[in-house]
């Protein structure tokens, strides 16, 4: 039998030693130069460790990873529950409770506002001073309220084609 490393094929495989003197003589190399800058080498790199595992199983193991990863993400939405109708009803209670607190609140909002104006309005009148050059008597009440424009129609996004 022909020995393996003389022929083509035994050519083309590299030996473990092989391996091992080449990574030797490259620190050896990378040593020296550092000592001719004078500088400490900063550490070597770890290489790769060789991975047996085939590519299947390596996406596999990726896969699980992942599996778990979103289910540990997901984990605090399968705590809840669904509500059973008598809190579905308490529920309906408490905010048909606060809504009714909110229409009384604007309710008697709106009537102190109407209050003040009046009483701004009634003091307003009290105190306004009357021209002497005037004959007749001044209404304040006329001269307070604005007169509003006619509302005009509205014509925004009429599209008018010329002929």
């Amino acid at each position: 039998l022909p020995s393996l490393s003389s022929g083509a094929v035994g050519s083309r495989f590299v030996s473990q030693s092989d391996i091992e003197h080449a990574r030797a003589k490259r620190e050896e190399q990378w040593k020296a130069a550092y000592a001719r800058l004078g500088q400490e080498p900063p550490p070597q790199p770890k290489e790769d460790v060789y991975d047996g595992r085939s590519l299947a199983e390596k996406l596999a193991a990726n896969r699980a990873a992942k599996q778990e990863e979103w289910e540990e993400k997901n984990k605090l939405a399968n705590q809840f529950r669904a509500l059973e109708e008598d809190e579905i009803m308490f529920l309906d209670s408490v905010r048909e409770r606060q809504e009714q607190q909110e229409r009384e609140r604007k309710l008697q909002d709106g009537e102190e506002l109407k209050s003040f104006r009046e009483y701004v309005l009634s003091s307003a009148l009290e105190y306004i001073p009357i021209h002497p050059c005037v004959s007749e008597l001044w209404h304040p009440r006329s001269s307070l309220t604005v007169a509003k424009k006619p509302a005009k129609p509205s014509l925004k996004g009429v599209v008018v084609k010329k002929k």
